[in-house]
């Protein structure tokens, strides 16, 4: 085998084929629900819980899922088990599980309605483009453009309607190239950014935002590192006038693990000093993946 494989609506087929019709309405509406899980040294980690939150969110924004979630888990093991052959051994994959709301009736002109496209693909994790951030820390910007009310569209499920966070991506870089956006809800409170949670530290305690997030799987490890390590942890409101009284601020997402942040507009953090909890936190991905996530992104070649 040569080329990754990937695998859509119950076949196999080769990566290069795979796509979405004109006509579903993961196209025309940018209504589909997605996962991202990762290996850690080539095994799948927490894939089961990926595609729990999944489905979960299917039966939440109702979509229809034919797929059980011990063949979706079954579906993306195989695909793995092909592409990891493909990739060198200090690298790792992403693994992304998606699934549509089905087809758009006007663009099919009627007839039968195909059912909703569920597929499975992978790609190398690229950590070389998150290097500078590990080693110096993100660059973050809170922009005009806000979070989307719950009341719209429930942030708490992981969707592909994320024009509103390419906006405020764009919006950022041309205040300051290179940075990403932090938002605030329609209240003025911290909410998150478009790849991942956001995490102050005040007073010794862990910080996350409580509302208009996602029901973040890197939220979750970061709450047990935290138990783990005995720091503080609390999931509340975050007002940006609480940014200057933060002695570190990072990021968790799911194929970083934890990234710690350089600054949010004008205010700046020391990154990497004596008494950061970032390392501390990375260690307990450590202990649960065999993979320590900063080390593997700052070593990588």
């Amino acid at each position: 085998m040569t080329s990754s494989v990937a695998w859509m609506n119950g076949q196999l087929l080769p990566f290069s084929e795979m796509a979405l019709p004109v006509w579903d309405l993961g196209v025309v509406a940018g209504a589909s629900i997605t996962e991202m899980a990762r290996t850690f040294g080539h095994r799948a980690f927490r894939l089961a819980e990926h595609v729990d939150r999944l489905l979960t969110s299917c039966r939440a924004l109702k979509f229809h899922s034919p797929y059980t979630a011990n063949q979706l888990i079954a579906a993306a093991e195989e695909v793995v088990t092909a592409n990891i052959t493909l990739i060198s051994g200090s690298d790792d994959l992403g693994i992304v599980v998606f699934i549509t709301a089905g087809a758009n009736r006007t663009y099919l002109g009627g007839g039968e309605l195909p059912g909703p496209t569920v597929g499975v693909h992978t790609f190398r994790l690229p950590f070389e483009i998150w290097k500078a951030s590990a080693e110096r820390g993100l660059r973050l910007v809170i922009p005009d453009r806000t979070q989307i009310s719950s009341n719209s569209l429930p942030v708490t499920h992981k969707t592909r309607n994320r024009l509103h966070w390419w906006l405020a991506d764009q919006e950022s870089h041309e205040k300051m190239p290179g940075a990403r956006a932090l938002l605030l809800d329609n209240f003025g409170l911290i909410t998150e950014t478009s790849t991942a949670c956001f995490y102050g530290v005040v007073d010794g305690r862990i910080v996350t935002p409580k509302n208009n997030v996602l029901e973040s799987m890197s939220r979750k490890l970061v709450e047990q590192a935290a138990a783990a390590c005995e720091i503080p942890f609390a999931i509340r409101d975050i007002g940006p006038n609480e940014i200057p009284g933060m002695t570190e601020a990072f990021v968790s997402s799911t194929p970083v693990g934890v990234l710690p942040i350089r600054s949010i507009d004008q205010h700046e953090f020391r990154v990497s000093h004596a008494g950061s909890l970032v390392p501390r936190l990375a260690e307990y991905w450590l202990q649960q993946t065999g993979v320590h996530p900063l080390r593997q992104i700052i070593n990588h070649s």
